[in-house]
């Protein structure tokens, strides 16, 4: 081993992770970083927003760094040349294991990178990832790098789900009857606004929209139903996250919570990637009618890919998050992992 390499780019499922076990091949890619510094940044410097967030890097022996943190970030928004980070990022991408959907045993490209341990769920299943994935990725990093620093922008999303006037109508009105708790079937709990808990070095990276969504740290990074048995499909539809939600002690909104604590109102959303990679994102309303949400592992946000704070979920730039999935409530009694 030696190098972990990550795409930061979903925000509930695992993010797409391989290793460089060829000793050669990670000193040479150390080497290359460590001569081009200004394309290195601190993680989450960037773009932390919903989508593509830039390429990690993490050395994990105990290898010569040449001065390198043990963990930064490449071509996310954050570094002081974007252009030279995105040649950097190019060829960090070249080493990820390519395969088509569905293909088994094969491996695809190379022998010397595999997905990292546990990262299962990101990769196809012979354990690579599809060509026209990657292709998306490199054209984002060159993307990022033609906007400037914050410049990153999200993957496109598919045509279909996009926003109906009637159900935007109707969110909206439910939204209104929640801001203004009039007329309301359930009680429900909101607390501050408060990212500076969930941003934390020894939090931000371990915890996703889900356990902030449920206010629930893990360190588990945390998938609905996963703590009684369920695990969410590749195919990652509304009616299976909202599953695996439910399983933990989710109800949909108006279908009340017994009396108790921690009844927030949440917010699912999902979406679909390049390469029929299928991802959730989940919102907590908080005071005033503001939403909040938690990218992956990255900071807590209370505005959406427009940089517009949020007040509605279902029309916020949620990009590529484009399927509205419903409103939610939670309890203090639920269980996640």
């Amino acid at each position: 081993m030696g190098l972990r390499i990550t795409v930061d780019i979903f925000s509930g499922r695992s993010n797409p992770t391989w290793e460089i076990q060829d000793q050669d091949q990670a000193h040479e890619l150390i080497r290359l970083m460590a001569r081009n510094r200004a394309a290195v940044a601190e993680v989450s410097s960037g773009f932390t927003g919903l989508g593509f967030r830039g390429i990690q890097v993490e050395i994990t022996d105990d290898l010569d760094t040449a001065g390198l943190p043990a963990v930064f970030e490449i071509a996310g928004g954050g570094s002081r040349d974007p252009f030279t980070g995105a040649e950097v990022a190019e060829r960090l991408l070249e080493t990820m294991p390519v395969g088509r959907l569905g293909e088994g045993g094969e491996g695809g490209e190379g022998g010397e990178q595999r997905p990292a341990e546990g990262d299962a769920d990101s990769a196809t299943l012979d354990g690579s990832y599809p060509e026209d994935f990657r292709e998306s990725v490199r054209e984002e990093i060159r993307r990022t790098a033609r906007e400037g620093a914050g410049g990153a922008t999200t993957i496109e999303p598919a045509e279909s789900g996009g926003i109906s006037e009637a159900d935007a109508a109707e969110v909206e009105k439910q939204l209104q009857t929640l801001v203004h708790r009039a007329a309301l079937a359930c009680a429900y709990d909101v607390t501050p606004y408060n990212p500076a808990f969930w941003n934390r070095p020894d939090t931000q990276p371990h915890n996703n929209c889900y356990n902030f969504a449920v206010n629930r740290r893990t360190n588990t990074f945390a998938q609905p139903g996963r703590a009684h048995g369920y695990t969410i499909p590749r195919t990652v539809r509304c009616g299976e996250v909202s599953t695996g939600a439910q399983r933990d002690g989710l109800r949909f909104w108006g279908n009340c919570q017994p009396p108790g604590s921690l009844r927030y109102v949440v917010a699912l959303v999902t979406g679909t990637f390049p390469g029929n990679f299928r991802d959730y994102h989940w919102y907590r309303l908080h005071p005033g009618g503001i939403w909040a949400h938690k990218p992956g592992g990255t900071p807590v946000r209370d505005v959406d890919n427009s940089g517009i704070r949020i007040t509605n979920p279902y029309t916020c730039d949620r990009r590529p998050y484009n399927e509205w999935c419903g409103l939610f409530q939670t309890h203090h009694s639920l269980v996640i992992r």
